[in-house]
């Protein structure tokens, strides 16, 4: 008997898929008909982007420094002097910054000499 409800449980299952799988099917054929007829949606105007992004502006990504230039001036001359663990914690008084990110300010000048 358990052998006969597992075959009932299997050949429901493979009817659902089935089902599913013409409704996707339909679905499909169906948008492919009507896509950007009359649903208000433009083309896109410049065909420069790849695969639907574009990135952003220049000028927009430009970021402001992320320390004042006189704590950036204090900073370069505690790690010049091997001193983090000062320039760290003048970073977060300064900026009020968390000391994860503080850490972060101070490697970053660390690496680039900017801030």
């Amino acid at each position: 008997m358990s052998m006969l409800l597992m075959l009932a449980a299997l050949l429901g299952a493979v009817l659902v898929m089935a089902v599913g799988m013409a409704v996707v099917r339909w679905g499909v054929e169906y948008q492919g008909t009507r896509a950007f007829e009359t649903d208000g949606v433009d083309s896109l105007s410049e065909p420069d982007g790849v695969g639907g992004y574009w990135p952003f502006p220049v000028e927009a990504t430009e970021q402001e420094p992320v320390l004042p230039p006189h704590v950036l001036a204090r900073v370069r001359i505690l790690l010049a002097e091997g001193r983090e663990t000062e320039a760290v914690e003048a970073v977060r008084e300064a900026t009020g910054m968390d000391l994860y990110r503080a850490r972060e300010a101070v490697a970053l000048v660390r690496r680039n000499g900017t801030g």
